[in-house]
């Protein structure tokens, strides 16, 4: 199966890199989410995907795509597809014209006999923020309330943020599978299982602290004992006085299984809102 999902994701990327977006869009299921650098709130459903999608036909052309360790993992109805990806541009004489590396996440679900992208995750290889950033935010007046599946990994979510936020980073290894799969803003390529996941965060203990975490719009989409949690994510640290001093923008991708009847992390996409190349 490993084989199908890489090229049903290969032939789509051919087609965009000559200027088609389409085989994309093709592969994209009515209920997708979508997240890019260029975004400030995801996409939600084929329709706004398509509308995306529309003036980019035509305006992207590059000669080398490259896909870094691509790994499938499949579970039931489900797979998650990451990868790193390298896009290369050449000029007349075939020199390097640009390069452009970025860090890869799709989900797919297969319905009806056919595998779909339900969620995907485009972040740069090693990003920052930009100087300034607007984001459109629902304010909800009373506390959201959240059910079921969404409830229950959402729940492991914020026990572990809470630590993260005190600078204590092994809440989220607890609720890490044996062979998880990892990026985030600064990791120069997909890290690979909980024991490297550890040395690496073994160098941000008592590194991170913040005073407000803010989850915004959380949703899930599941397939049998596969969960895909995406939210935006606001960490807020204070003055004395209580006043804002600075706010971080995040789009966090965790896609969880259910094993022996726990929710463990299997793979983990962290990425700047609105992030641009370091």
């Amino acid at each position: 199966m490993e084989h199908k999902i890489l090229a049903l994701e290969k032939q789509a990327m051919e087609r965009w890199r000559s200027g088609d977006p389409w085989g994309f869009v093709e592969l994209s299921a009515e209920d997708l989410t979508y997240l890019d650098p260029s975004l400030t709130s995801p996409i939600l459903g084929l329709e706004k995907y398509q509308e995306y999608m529309r003036p980019v036909v035509g305006q992207i052309h590059y000669e080398r795509s490259e896909f870094i360790e691509p790994k499938v993992v499949e579970i039931g109805e489900a797979a998650v597809l990451t990868y790193n990806y390298r896009s290369t541009g050449l000029d007349e004489q075939g020199e390097i014209r640009f390069q452009m590396p970025w860090n890869v996440t799709e989900v797919y679900f297969r319905r009806e006999k056919r595998w779909q992208i339900v969620h995907s995750h485009f972040s740069y290889l090693l990003h920052k923020l930009p100087e300034s950033l607007e984001i459109p935010l629902p304010v909800q007046m009373t506390p959201p309330v959240y059910m079921g599946v969404l409830g229950e990994v959402l729940g492991l979510e914020k026990i572990a943020m809470e630590r993260w936020s005190k600078g204590d980073p092994w809440g989220f290894i607890e609720i890490s599978a044996p062979e998880v799969t990892y990026f985030d803003t600064g990791t120069p390529q997909r890290i690979n299982g909980r024991e490297a996941l550890k040395a690496e965060y073994a160098q941000r203990v008592g590194k991170t602290s913040f005073d407000v975490m803010d989850f915004v719009a959380p949703r899930v989409q599941v397939c049998g004992d596969l969960a895909v949690l995406n939210y935006r994510f606001l960490t807020t640290r204070l003055d004395p006085d209580k006043a804002v001093t600075c706010r971080t923008p995040w789009n966090c991708t965790e896609v969880f299984a259910r094993m022996d009847g726990q929710w463990k992390i299997i793979h983990t996409h962290w990425s700047f809102i609105g992030g641009v190349r370091a």
